[in-house]
């Protein structure tokens, strides 16, 4: 004996609106979830204090979403830089290289395209760069105890812009402007990241958020 059961009529449309409904619901909690997520990350960079372009590096994508479900993702393009706030970390110098040089406010952008280590574009340039730059060699001090060390450009004068300097050529020197050492970089042997962010605690509050948000949708979706 076979028996067969069939669902139709106004039970079955029903239970096709129900379905509609928990996909636009699940749908609509993803993106929240997803842009809460995405929010969060980026508010925990600037509280911080390590900037707001460092912030702008979380970024989010929604999915298209299939009769199974939705999907959102959020990521970093400087993932080496945040992971490094997230979990501390110790950053020595590559190739043999005794010295980290960190650039000062004085280092010239760069003025064509390059990435650094991470994935994020380099804002300013590098020793080797500030000295193709000027055609000049930068001067090394190391003060007595070698815990710190400095990079300085010599015979430079201020633009006239008040934004950066330039060569001390005879013809800016006419103008009055004086030459004088510019310092460059800072010269340290290491330098140590603190950790300062919580991605897996931002990424647990929204997983405990998560079910009330599509509930929330869920609520607003039925007729």
């Amino acid at each position: 004996m076979r028996i067969s059961l069939t669902l139709g009529g106004n039970a079955a449309a029903s239970l096709r609106r129900e379905a509609e409904s928990l996909i636009a619901a699940a749908t609509e909690g993803v993106a929240d979830a997803t842009t809460t997520l995405e929010q969060t990350l980026r508010g925990q960079v600037v509280a911080a204090g390590l900037g707001s372009r460092l912030a702008q590096t979380w970024r989010s994508r929604l999915y298209p979403p299939t009769d199974t479900g939705a999907a959102g993702e959020v990521w970093t393009v400087a993932p080496l830089i945040i992971r490094g706030f997230d979990e501390g970390a110790t950053i020595v110098a590559r190739n043999g290289s005794r010295w980290l040089a960190i650039p000062t406010a004085n280092v010239p952008p760069r003025s064509w395209g390059s990435k650094a280590p991470g994935g994020h574009p380099r804002q300013l340039m590098t020793p080797v760069e500030v000295e193709a730059a000027f055609n000049r060699d930068l001067r090394t001090v190391l003060p007595p105890g070698g815990r710190v060390g400095y990079l300085l450009m010599d015979q430079m004068v201020a633009a006239r812009s008040g934004r950066g300097f330039r060569q001390a050529t005879s013809r800016r020197l006419a103008q009055g402007r004086g030459a004088q050492p510019v310092l460059m970089f800072v010269l340290v042997p290491q330098v140590t990241l603190s950790k300062r962010l919580d991605i897996a605690g931002a990424v647990a509050a929204v997983e405990a958020e998560f079910p009330g948000l599509i509930e929330s949708h869920f609520g607003s979706e039925l007729p």
